[in-house]
Order: structure tokens, then C-alpha cells, then sequence
């Protein structure tokens, strides 16, 4: 008889039959070190993860792990890519499973050490901040996709490429790929902003001494005072400059908006390399190119785009870290509030999870200064919790207006440029996409059924307070136009819970052409 005592005990972190989530987001990162650090043994079993990774166009890499589970093909015959799980997007349901896939990721150093970030990598940090809740999630509730990358790709691995087709996986970037998963709507770099912190960047001003007058003494007297510092070699942190944020910007903000205009980056600013021993502070630089339209010479097509990203500042420090991004936390949080409260709701002035504060602490002048121009969502620390002082965005979040095109000091609608409206935006855009998706090969423009589902979908918006108005029809109008026998198209304006007048959409669903699409303009 064998007693339960005897046997080891060992946690199993399987993904649980989940609901479906508000608000999905993917996290790019670094697990290190780059090789034996997965355990792709563990995803090759589980046949509900591997469907919803085949479903977005991996069938290859998901039938090579399938056949190694099956006893089909050896070990060896899968390539160190797959078995490291590099580039290929895996959801994750809670911070156990992702321990799981990757155990140790928190105590393994990186090849990249600063002095001010330390040498531990960002992205298990920001999973773990993610799954991080103010208040009891159900299972399921929170939905992360995590792309791993290499370190030694550098920043390119990050950024997303030029002239890539989102149909051929095999030739895709990380960021391409994250583009891939239809019900994403945030995405997070936590790693390239850590590569981002320059090397040399002292963490605490130094104490600057007098230089002590000359004396003589004897041969052979030991002279230390005990507070000099000390240099060794292996203490002298090699010279890599931060990206010019042209070249981290623009790329990221061309490709949301040709690809996925519902989709929004959080983007924490870089500090500034030359900090003169002083707190460091934010880059000067990249904040004078988001004033100037990301420093694109096309001022009114770089402003647009630029409402796709949303720009955080600064960055976290707790126990369990130097310096962390404060991207996965604000994501999670992000996700928790569309789970209890709607993707219409924003999350600033509530106390974030966790124990990290920002770092460096700011006022409320110098918050507010960066909050106006060029735009930015500041973490603050208000009764010994850190909390986001606005969601703000550098430009409005409605395309097609003169809002979009006019400076930030000048804007006629102000309100617009919050991170609420462009998430309730993107989310409005999923859901009807998903809807148009549905009705691609059974619905005829005569078909009421079309116009039912849609009121439904708005009298349920107006019910759970995403609109304003008394009646229904107070809150939005449907209206159906005539575009031939294989075209469905909808004029939908909104009256949101927000200070705006109205938003216009129009839903387009071209039968023979097997395209839905939903169109956002500016009312």
C-alpha cells in the first residue's frame, strides 16, 4: 500500500474551459536564456491550446508537436525554434500556466544589463502583473497571447515589418503575427522598453566629494576613506544607444492602422540617456516627436495613426523589482474593468494590484504638464497605491474630423483624446466584424434578420449604460441602404456616454465578395 505521503506532489497548471473575454491583449517579450527554457513537451499535449493556436494559421507547428505527442516523429525531427516556442503566439489563461511553459523565467538573467533595469527580463514581470486583479476574477476572465522573442534579435525582433503579408505566417514578425488574433485588442512591448533604458543610466545621483588637498605620506600607508567608488571590469556597462523614436513609433502606428485600426499599443517613454546624475526623467526627444506628429514629414496622416498608441509614464519599482514596465499592469487592469464594467469604462483614478509604485515618483504639476502636452497616461501614487491619473492619448481618438488634424493645444474636443473612446471603438469594431463574419454566406440583403441582430446589439449597449439617453431611440439610429443584391450595408450612429455629440459607423457586408467590413467616422 502505497501512502500519499510517499508521493511527490506537483502542480499541474492546465488552462481551464474559459468564457469568452471582453478585452484580449498580447504581450512580446523575452524569456530567457534562448535555449532549453520551454517546455514545448507540455503545450504538445494539450489539444485545446494547440486549436486555438492552429486557428490562426500555425497548422504546421501544430501538427509537428501533435505527431511528436503521437509517437510519429522523434524529438530531434523539431526544429530548436518550435521547440523553444520562439514566435509563435500561445494563450494564456493565468501566470501558473505561463510559469508552467516557462519555469525559472523569473530568476534567469539577460544578455542586456543596465545599471538603473537590472538584468532580469520584463515580460514574465508584466504576465505577472497582468493576472494581477483588484478584485476577483472569474476563470477565464483575462486572456493573454505571449509571443516569445529572441534576444539576440535585438529591437528589430519587436517591431513590425515592411511590406509583409499577414497570409503567410511562416515569413511573419512577432508584431505582424500579433495582428493575427482577431479578438486582441492591446498589445505590449514590455522587453523593448527595457532595451530601450540606457546601459549606463546611474539608478541614485552620486555623492559628489571635494577633491581633498594634496599632503605627503610615507611609502606604504594605505589610504581609503571608505566612500570612493570602486570601478571593476566586469561593472562597465557596454555603450548600446536607445532607438531614435522615429524608428520605434512610426513602424508600430503605419501597421495598426493598414492592419488592425482596432487595436491599440501601450508604450511606456523611454528616459532620457543624458540624465547629469540627476532622477531620470522622460526622453526629451521622443516627447518633442510626438508633438511633431512622430516625426513624419506627412503632419496629418502621422497625427491620425498616432491615436493608435497610448503612451505611459513612468515606470514601476517594487520588491520584486528594480524597474519594471508599468505596461502589463495597466493592460490587466484595462482588461478587468471591460470584464466587469464594459470596454467603455476607463481605469483611471482606481488603485491598481500589486505592491509597485512609479518610479521616479512625480508631482501633480509635472503630471498634469505631461498630461496636456504632449499627451500622456501618468502613473501616480495617491494613498500608498499607484493609480493611472488619465487615460490620455497625444491625438483625439476619432478619425476623419478636424479634431484629428489640429495640434492638441487647439483641438476643438479635448475629451476626445481619452483611451477610453479608442478601446470602446476597437471593441465596437470586433464585435461587428465577428458579426458580419457570421452572416458571409447565408444572409440575403431582404433578410431581416441582419437588422434584428444589430438593434439587439444596440438596445444591449443602451442597457448596460454605453450609450445615453432615456428611450432606445434616443441612443441610436439604424438605418439600411440600398447597395445592390449582394451588398448589406448599415448607417449606425451612436450616442455614447461620453461628451461627444455622436459617433457615426457604417457596417458593409459584400456576399459575393465574402468581405465584412466597419467604417468610423467622426459625427
Amino acid at each position: 500500500m502505497e501512502l500519499l505521503a510517499d508521493r511527490r506532489v506537483e502542480l499541474d497548471a492546465r488552462p481551464v474551459p474559459a468564457m469568452l473575454p471582453v478585452l484580449e491583449a498580447v504581450f512580446i517579450g523575452h524569456c530567457p536564456p534562448d535555449r532549453r527554457s520551454a517546455r514545448w513537451d507540455r503545450l504538445a499535449r494539450d489539444a485545446r491550446l494547440l486549436a486555438e493556436i492552429r486557428d490562426l494559421g500555425f497548422r504546421r507547428e501544430v501538427e509537428r508537436l501533435q505527431d511528436w505527442a503521437d509517437g510519429a516523429i522523434p524529438e530531434a525531427a523539431l526544429d530548436e525554434d518550435l521547440k523553444g516556442l520562439f514566435g509563435l503566439p500561445l494563450p494564456i489563461y493565468s501566470l501558473g500556466q505561463f510559469q508552467d511553459l516557462f519555469p525559472g523565467v523569473f530568476e534567469r538573467p539577460t544578455a542586456y544589463v543596465s545599471r538603473l533595469a537590472g538584468d532580469r527580463a520584463w515580460l514574465p514581470l508584466a504576465v505577472q502583473d497582468f493576472f494581477e486583479s483588484a478584485r476577483p476574477v472569474p476563470d477565464g476572465g483575462k486572456k493573454l497571447w505571449v509571443i516569445r522573442v529572441r534576444e539576440s534579435a535585438g529591437r528589430a525582433a519587436f517591431l513590425p515589418r515592411s511590406g509583409t503579408d499577414l497570409l503567410d505566417t511562416a515569413r511573419l514578425g512577432a508584431f505582424d503575427r500579433a495582428l493575427l488574433i482577431a479578438r486582441a485588442g492591446l498589445i505590449a512591448l514590455p522587453d523593448l522598453e527595457r532595451l530601450q533604458i540606457p546601459a549606463d543610466l546611474p539608478d541614485t545621483p552620486r555623492v559628489r566629494l571635494e577633491n581633498p588637498l594634496p599632503i605627503f605620506l610615507p611609502c606604504g600607508t594605505v589610504v581609503d576613506d571608505t566612500h570612493r567608488e570602486r570601478r571593476h571590469g566586469g561593472e562597465v556597462f557596454a555603450k548600446d544607444p536607445p532607438l531614435p523614436p522615429e524608428r520605434v513609433v512610426v513602424p508600430i502606428a503605419r501597421a495598426l492602422a493598414r492592419h488592425r485600426p482596432d487595436m491599440q499599443c501601450l508604450l511606456a517613454v523611454p528616459f532620457d540617456a543624458d540624465s547629469s546624475g540627476e532622477t531620470p526623467r522622460p526622453s526629451r526627444a521622443f516627447l518633442r516627436s510626438l508633438s511633431d506628429g512622430a516625426g513624419s514629414g506627412a503632419a496629418g496622416e502621422s497625427v491620425g495613426k498616432l491615436r493608435h498608441l497610448q503612451f505611459l509614464y513612468p515606470y514601476l519599482r517594487g520588491p520584486d523589482r528594480r524597474l519594471g514596465s508599468p505596461s502589463g499592469l495597466i493592460a490587466g487592469m484595462q482588461a478587468e474593468v471591460s470584464h466587469f464594467s464594459g470596454p467603455w469604462r476607463s481605469v483611471a483614478g482606481r488603485p491598481l494590484p500589486g505592491r509597485c509604485r512609479p518610479y521616479p515618483v512625480m508631482d501633480q504639476q509635472a503630471a498634469t504638464r505631461l498630461r496636456e502636452e504632449p499627451g500622456l497616461g501618468i502613473l501616480v501614487s495617491r494613498r500608498g497605491r499607484a493609480e493611472l491619473d488619465d487615460e490620455r492619448l497625444v491625438v483625439p481618438a476619432l478619425p476623419g474630423g478636424t479634431a484629428a488634424m489640429l495640434p492638441p493645444s487647439r483641438s476643438r474636443a479635448e475629451h476626445l483624446r481619452s483611451g477610453e473612446v479608442m478601446r470602446f471603438l476597437g471593441w465596437l469594431r470586433r464585435e461587428l466584424q465577428a458579426l458580419g463574419e457570421r452572416l458571409v454566406f447565408d444572409i440575403d440583403p431582404r433578410d431581416p434578420r441582419p437588422a434584428i441582430l444589430l438593434g439587439d446589439f444596440l438596445a444591449r449597449l443602451h442597457r448596460l449604460g454605453a450609450l445615453r439617453g432615456r428611450l432606445p431611440e434616443q441612443a441610436y439610429r439604424l438605418q439600411q441602404r440600398e447597395e445592390g443584391e449582394s451588398t448589406l450595408v448599415f448607417d449606425i450612429e451612436i450616442a455614447p456616454a461620453y461628451p461627444i455629440d455622436r459617433i457615426r459607423l457604417t457596417f458593409v457586408h459584400d456576399r459575393h465578395a465574402g468581405d465584412s467590413r466597419v467604417e468610423v467616422t467622426d459625427g
